[in-house]
């Protein structure tokens, strides 16, 4: 409610006569002011003007309800960016996944391909050297049958148990990248918080 006013050495400044919104005391204000305390409980509060409508509010409710909003704010820009992050991550953990799943089939790949010339080696050194002779007995020439397969079946085998394959630690190897998609998802669980419990 606009009050007469007050004159001082002939201005006059019109009052707006409002309550206190903490403790409801009766309060003259200048019409022009945007900020004040009360002078009963001393509660720092704002003037709001809506549709003709003169009142007062906490000056903690204002920022509060601004921080509200700029919260939400925050959140709504941050989902967007997050969530292409977390894509990223996962794409780069993919990879390194693949990376490492390539070089595993490579070595198996390489290690039989070396089973395989080292099977056909033996077989050929021994068709050109150990075949001419002539075993002198039928139990010579079983036993010569049985050292040829012994060597056919135990060079893969020895080829298989001397060549490694390359052992690898999927947990080290994206540890990094789990720590940042931990932090990320996180980030995300927050402002989805943020967003369903702060209103429009």
């Amino acid at each position: 409610m606009v009050d007469s006013g007050d004159s001082k050495e002939g201005i006059f400044v019109p009052l707006l006569t409002l309550s206190c919104a903490n403790c409801s005391a009766p309060l003259e204000v200048a019409a022009d002011l945007e900020r004040f305390t009360c002078s009963y409980c001393g509660t720092a509060q704002i003037v709001e003007r809506s549709g003709g409508v003169v009142s007062t509010r906490k000056l903690e409710a204002a920022i509060s309800a601004v921080q509200r909003g700029t919260d939400r704010t925050a959140a709504e820009l941050a989902m967007p960016r997050l969530s292409r992050e977390l894509d990223e991550l996962m794409a780069q953990r993919a990879q390194v996944v693949h990376r490492l799943q390539q070089r595993l089939e490579r070595a198996k790949s390489g290690r039989l391909t070396m089973a395989v010339i080292a099977t056909f080696s033996v077989a050929i050194l021994w068709a050109i050297f150990v075949s001419p002779i002539a075993p002198t007995s039928t139990l010579g020439n079983i036993v010569k049958i049985m050292l040829f397969w012994v060597v056919v079946i135990g060079t893969p085998a020895l080829v298989y148990r001397e060549t490694k394959l390359p052992k690898f630690d999927l947990v080290q190897e994206t540890e990094h990248l789990d720590e940042r998609i931990d932090k990320v998802r996180e980030h995300i669980k927050a402002n989805r918080r943020i967003l369903d419990t702060l209103p429009i």
